[in-house]
């Protein structure tokens, strides 16, 4: 009885310390966790992307007033917060005059230095997303020369 009981003890512990992550103390913790499982693409390979003329959906993952600050020209604005909500909504992507991406469509996203794409990556995967990227180093990649004191844009509607 005694060895039956030590033999689930030992099987209990080790589903518990093979099936963890951990706790972390901050969000580049975690993305260091996920960077394993997540596929990267540089700044580099999405220029050549988007020269090939090669279709793609390019998610800005930062909030809505970052998104306002600067951008890569053609990614939708979708802050990590609303991904899990929104990605598949139809009135969102209705809204962006677009169609919801398949599960087997190619969707890169980018935050500002990475690690939340890397966590968004992660997520999208978790979703049935099958090719999903996570831009290396995230926007700061793109344009490493953004002022970071910079006011959004005028959002050009009727009071701005």
């Amino acid at each position: 009885m005694k060895t039956t009981i030590k033999y689930m003890v030992l099987s209990i512990l080790a589903l518990v310390f093979t099936n963890c992550r951990g706790i972390y103390e901050d969000s580049s913790e975690a993305a260091a966790d996920l960077k394993k499982e997540v596929k990267t693409i540089t700044v580099e390979e999405l220029n050549a992307l988007t020269d090939s003329g090669e279709t793609y959906t390019l998610l800005d993952i930062r909030q809505a007033n970052d998104y306002l600050t600067g951008n890569i020209p053609g990614a939708v604005s979708l802050p990590r917060g609303d991904l899990e909500f929104k990605i598949g909504d139809t009135d969102f992507w209705a809204s962006q005059y677009m169609y919801p991406p398949e599960k087997t469509d190619k969707i890169i996203v980018y935050c500002n230095d990475g690690n939340l794409g890397t966590m968004s990556a992660a997520t999208l995967k978790q979703l049935g997303y099958k090719n999903v990227y996570n831009l290396k180093g995230g926007f700061k990649a793109f344009n490493p020369n953004q002022d970071p004191n910079a006011a959004p844009k005028a959002s050009g509607g009727c009071g701005g």
